[in-house]
């Protein structure tokens, strides 16, 4: 297995993001199918499921064990979440054609100075209804602010170019709070 360049060991942001509010400018409804990939202690998940309904499902991944614990500890009665150990940029035990939101926050800087850009949204595209959408919220490229060194940030543009390179149509680009910044966007034919 090839050493990956970056490694966060499921740091959580949970101090950072407001997940309800975030919640709020996705395009999720209830009985929607939402993958919160790179889920950390899922408490993004936890607001999305209330978001999905019971009739909607929430896919929680991340590589490290100790965060998907976390989050089943955290589940309660909850029916509507998955946690699921495994790597993003694999295939994913998830049928064809089933998400309707696949989302990552704080994770796609690293897939891409990981170099796993491919694998990645190869999956992506396999795993997206033909209405879904891929929601990528990350850190802010600006100094001083907490996040990761400036070196492995991602500009808005920088992710835009990066989307657009893999056949996707950015729909939206906006502020998730004063550290991060959302970007929506369609995959193509």
């Amino acid at each position: 297995m090839t050493r990956k360049i970056h490694e966060d060991c499921g740091k959580s942001t949970r101090d950072l993001i407001d997940a309800e509010k975030l919640i709020e400018m996705l395009p999720l409804k209830a009985g929607d199918t939402f993958l919160d990939a790179g889920c950390g202690d899922g408490f993004i998940s936890l607001e999305a499921a209330s978001a999905a309904g019971d009739e909607g499902r929430v896919i929680a991944v991340d590589i490290y064990p100790e965060s998907i614990e976390i989050l089943r500890s955290r589940i309660g009665r909850r029916s509507n979440i998955l946690p699921l150990v495994a790597d993003i940029t694999h295939r994913l035990p998830v049928p064809d054609r089933t998400v309707d939101v696949y989302f990552m926050a704080n994770v796609f800087h690293g897939i891409v100075v990981n170099g796993e850009v491919e694998p990645l949204m190869a999956e992506v595209k396999r795993l997206l209804r033909e209405s879904g959408r891929l929601v990528v919220v990350d850190f802010k490229k600006v100094a001083g602010t907490p996040g990761p060194h400036m070196d492995l940030r991602l500009s808005e543009d920088e992710v835009i170019e990066i989307l657009e390179g893999h056949a996707f149509t950015v729909e939206s680009v906006g502020d998730a709070g004063p550290y991060h910044y959302i970007i929506i966007a369609v995959p193509g034919l």
